[in-house]
């Protein structure tokens, strides 16, 4: 089967031109190379981020680690990539190898080995690993990126009053978008003080890798008033941040995304104040005081009496003020004093500091032509943000039109690089759509022509009838002279008369070529074929005779 298929090619070579050579050629060498890329390229996995900002210690040891285990991965700087799959595991077998230890080292300088270390190296290695744990600490903060700690200890004196305090300062890199409030600071020189010994929150000094002092210390004389100003700035702009957020929620519902730009300022009162105020109600009486005054006389011709009881014989009367002359008139005076006053209500008042005090809001909205579009707007801001004319609030709202060219541009830019993405991911499957195509239209070409090939070598066997029933003399085919009619066994007469006459036919139209001492060869094994199963070979022909005529 091997020799035949050989011969086959072999034939099928040798009737290409030289131009289809090459091309054939080209298509092989072509198909050899573009098959494994695109396997490769089909079975390549997915990378993903498994740590990134990593520093070169940690990166190196992750990389040793991932060798060791056999995973695969990738480095873009100190990022490193690995299998989408393998994320999560990968993730774990690191952190169970005690990776990354980041770039500072704690208390484990102490497991190498300290045989001879002196007492000062002792004290420095001491000193460096309390450094080393306090990064880590303090870099465990969501909005810390990075920190550096230097803590100064110095030497212990005889005298207590001429020891030099212990100090500590503090870089902290802070992450993108994020930002250390007032309360973070404090807890950070808190948390430093009392993890070293002779430490004071008041000697630990944190400044950010601006250059911006975020905490000096309340040694410093006027430290303690900019803490106070810090945390008050701090409150005034978390107000203002939740005004802006409130307004821009409600114009970006009204009037579409990117359709506004909302700037506040709160201004809160840091005054204790106690306020008392009285009020006065008005009633229908005026204000006013009544006085009515009465007298009588009394002329007696008796004796000087009184009215029967108690009271007439008191020394003076009770119920009014009463003169006696000695004669027997009897004097008495009365004096009765109304007022009306107004009702009043008096008002006790605590206010504590943090109040708002002032709210200044500006507001831009992109082409709004229509005033009472603007004054509806202007309302309902003012309804939001608490704005309070009473209080001296300000409040503005202007339309104008938004330059959009920039970001139009950014825009332009993702559209084209995205269908710079399409089209090359379309690029590449519709390659290896065509270049399948042309695999399979090769095969089927080489397939065809390897078909045609076995037909030409099947033509020395179809000689004539005189020639079929004579042997040959010349070193031809040897056939005996009743292999065309002697009836093969197990095969009918008409389909041995049927073969007779096909190869009859076959023998008239085909004529034998001069064949060489290989072809020779072949010929002699296709003629032992014809004498074993001549039906089948008659079938062959017949098929071939088929192919013939609906070429013709």
């Amino acid at each position: 089967m091997l020799a035949k298929v050989t011969t086959q090619a072999t034939s099928f070579w040798e009737k290409q031109k030289p131009t289809q050579r090459v091309l054939i050629i080209a298509a092989a060498v072509l198909a050899l190379v573009m098959v494994p890329v695109l396997f490769t390229w089909a079975t390549q996995p997915t990378y993903t981020v498994a740590y990134s900002g990593l520093d070169e210690t940690d990166a190196g040891a992750i990389v040793e680690q991932l060798k060791t285990l056999g995973v695969s991965y990738k480095l873009q700087g100190t990022t490193i990539l690995v299998p989408a799959d393998k994320l999560y595991d990968v993730r774990l077998q690191i952190a169970n190898a005690g990776l990354p230890k980041g770039s500072s080292t704690g208390y484990e300088l102490f497991s190498q080995n300290t045989l001879g270390m002196t007492e000062f190296t002792q004290r420095v290695t001491y000193q460096r690993a309390i450094e080393g744990e306090l990064e880590r600490t303090i870099g465990s903060l969501d909005a810390v990126e990075g920190v550096r700690v230097h803590i100064v200890q110095p030497e212990k004196t005889l005298l207590a009053s001429d020891q030099a305090p212990t100090t500590a300062s503090i870089t902290i890199q802070e992450r993108s978008g994020r930002q250390l409030d007032a309360g973070q600071i404090r807890a950070i020189t808190y948390l430093t003080a009392n993890a070293v010994e002779g430490l004071t929150p008041e000697n630990v000094v944190v400044v950010d890798t601006n250059g911006v002092v975020l905490a000096a210390g309340t040694s410093d004389a006027n430290s303690g008033a900019l803490s106070q100003v810090d945390s008050r700035r701090a409150a005034e702009l978390a107000a203002a941040q939740d005004v802006q957020k409130k307004v821009k929620s409600l114009l970006d519902t009204a009037l579409g995304p990117n359709k506004s730009v909302v700037q506040a300022s709160v201004r809160l009162d840091w005054s204790d104040k106690e306020i008392t105020s009285t009020t006065f109600e008005p009633t229908p009486n005026a204000i006013s005081s009544s006085s009515k005054i009465s007298e009588s006389y009394t002329l007696e011709n008796g004796t000087a009496g009184g009215v029967a009881g108690a009271t007439s014989n008191l020394p003076t009367p009770a119920a009014a003020a009463t003169t006696t002359t000695g004669s027997p008139t009897l004097y008495q005076r009365s004096e009765e004093t109304i007022n009306y006053e107004m009702a009043q209500v008096q008002n006790h008042q605590i206010i504590r500091p943090g109040m708002v005090d002032n709210i200044s809001l500006s507001v831009l909205v992109d082409g709004i032509s229509d005033q009472q579009q603007l004054q509806t707007l202007q309302s309902a801001i003012a309804a939001a943000a608490g704005i309070d004319q009473k209080r001296g609030d300000q409040l503005s709202v202007q339309s104008l039109t938004f330059d959009k060219t920039y970001a139009q541009k950014q825009e332009e830019d993702l559209a084209v690089a995205d269908r710079t993405r399409i089209i090359i991911m379309v690029a590449e499957i519709v390659g290896g759509l065509l270049l399948l195509a042309g695999l399979f239209w090769y095969i089927s070409r080489l397939l065809k022509n390897l078909k045609v090939a076995s037909i030409d070598v099947w033509e020395p066997v179809l000689k004539a009838a005189p020639e079929l029933a004579a042997p040959q003399t010349a070193g031809g085919l040897e056939l005996a002279s009743g292999a065309t009619s002697q009836k093969p066994a197990g095969l009918s007469a008409a389909a041995a008369a049927k073969s007779s006459n096909l190869l009859q036919e076959a023998s008239a139209k085909f004529q034998p070529k001069v064949t060489s001492a290989e072809e020779q060869k072949m010929q002699q094994l296709i003629t032992r074929l014809a004498e074993d199963n001549p039906a089948s070979v008659a079938d062959v022909i017949q098929m071939w005779m088929n192919q013939d005529k609906k070429n013709g």
